[in-house]
């Protein structure tokens, strides 16, 4: 089953990160459906999150996200806030529903 809209999971990796809940909302208002986990301190709990979520990609703020940790979620794409625009618009087929691209309707 194919989902109509992305589905992101956002966790803030080892310590708190205020920057997760503004990312959140800014790919919210892109159409992605966010899912934030919150806080999470070892790579096992956010290999168990993904799993129960089944996210399209992982967003990883606080600290710098396992080098392993995509290979240990099955090949879900990881993002961090730096890379989180081109990890988003790639997952999207680089479609966007802006002025800069309007909606097939448009075309």
């Amino acid at each position: 089953m194919r989902r109509e809209r992305l589905r992101v999971l956002l966790v803030e990796f080892e310590k708190p990160d205020p920057a997760a809940v503004a990312l959140g909302r800014v790919l919210r208002d892109d159409g992605v459906e966010v899912v934030h986990a919150g806080r999470l301190d070892t790579l096992e709990q956010l290999r168990s999150t993904a799993e129960q979520e089944d996210p399209d990609a992982v967003g990883v703020l606080g600290a710098a996200p396992p080098e392993d940790l995509e290979a240990a979620l099955g090949g879900v794409p990881v993002f961090t806030a730096a890379t989180a625009p081109e990890v988003v618009k790639r997952l999207a087929g680089g479609r966007s529903h802006t002025g800069e691209a309007p909606s097939d309707r448009a075309r």
